[in-house]
């Protein structure tokens, strides 16, 4: 018999679950405007490239990884893709194609360079973003691309029905990320490289090959989230995207992935992008400004990982 858990145990696997709903209910008795449609769609669509970008994110944790580049790979796509339309260069598809062939190419460069240097993927990746930061510069020379087709705007602004396009697009691929790390060997595998190299490395695997294939696997949802990004706003520079990685690492720190690879569960990341969301949301709404949104957000993450050890020790 499978031993039942504890009330502890049970609030530490909801938790992110659970503060979602307790911001959700504070919000809407601070502030009338924070439970409406129009907001809350608000919350949902401006998050969805943050919620693509923390898959990627958990995928390279949960391998074992760390990836600080992120953010640039993402400027690296965003003004390649911005920068082909505004100037007519190439079409809509052929535009986004590249954006995402780039980011995959970025990001197997990532997992490469972190093989051959046999370094820590937090050092190695502190190296390759400066180079990722000055190929945006240099594609973007310091401008701003907008004026963008109509057609690629619909991406990130557009809906089928009355559902954006965008959530759709999040929608589908974080399912296929949940599927393919829950339910085939390959995702058995990423978890097992993540938690014990050594051991899986005995067990027949390539630890190298599926540590490249995350990278490179998180490099594509990177360039899907430039475009969502990008089609959205409706421009891109060189700031774009800038910063991106330290929220989903927090997001997934939250959700209770653990720092040396090989435990975490996708749904809770997600999740815990819309509790930062919803938080720096409603702390606008009530005139906070964003120093005290840094507080909130330090003492979510202290709380979680509170809970979380609970959950060890139990």
């Amino acid at each position: 018999m499978k031993n039942k858990k504890s009330v502890g145990q049970i609030i530490a696997d909801w938790s992110m679950v659970i503060l979602l709903l307790v911001l959700v209910v504070f919000f809407s008795v601070m502030s009338p405007a924070f439970l409406t449609p129009l907001n809350i769609t608000n919350i949902l669509v401006q998050n969805v490239h943050v919620a693509v970008c923390s898959t990627a994110v958990f995928i390279i944790m949960v391998s074992g990884g760390c990836d600080l580049s992120i953010g640039y790979q993402m400027s690296v796509a965003a003004v390649l893709c911005t920068k082909l339309l505004a100037e007519g260069t190439v079409s809509v598809p052929v535009a986004v194609i590249l954006a995402i062939i780039v980011c995959s190419v970025l990001g197997s460069f990532n997992g490469i360079m972190t093989l051959v240097l046999k370094s820590n993927a937090m050092i190695v990746t502190l190296g390759t973003m400066a180079i990722f930061q000055g190929i945006s510069y240099l594609i973007s020379g310091s401008k701003t691309f907008h004026n963008l087709p109509r057609e690629f705007m619909f991406i990130g602004q557009g809906k089928i029905g009355p559902v954006p396009l965008n959530i759709i697009i999040m929608i589908v691929l974080v399912a296929i990320a949940i599927f393919v790390l829950t339910k085939t060997s390959i995702g058995r595998d990423v978890y097992a490289a993540g938690d014990n190299p050594e051991a899986a490395r005995l067990a027949g695997l390539n630890v190298a090959k599926i540590k490249v294939l995350a990278f490179t696997v998180a490099g594509i949802l990177v360039g899907v989230s430039a475009v969502l990004l990008a089609s959205r706003s409706g421009s891109a520079d060189s700031s774009t995207g800038v910063g991106i990685e330290f929220t989903g690492i927090t997001a997934c720190v939250l959700s209770g992935v653990a720092l040396k690879g090989g435990e975490g569960t996708l749904w809770k990341a997600i999740v815990a992008v819309y509790v930062l969301g919803v938080l720096a949301n409603g702390m606008q709404l009530i005139n906070l400004g964003t120093y005290p949104q840094y507080i909130a957000k330090g003492l979510i993450m202290l709380f979680s990982l509170y809970l979380s050890n609970r959950e060890q020790k139990a």
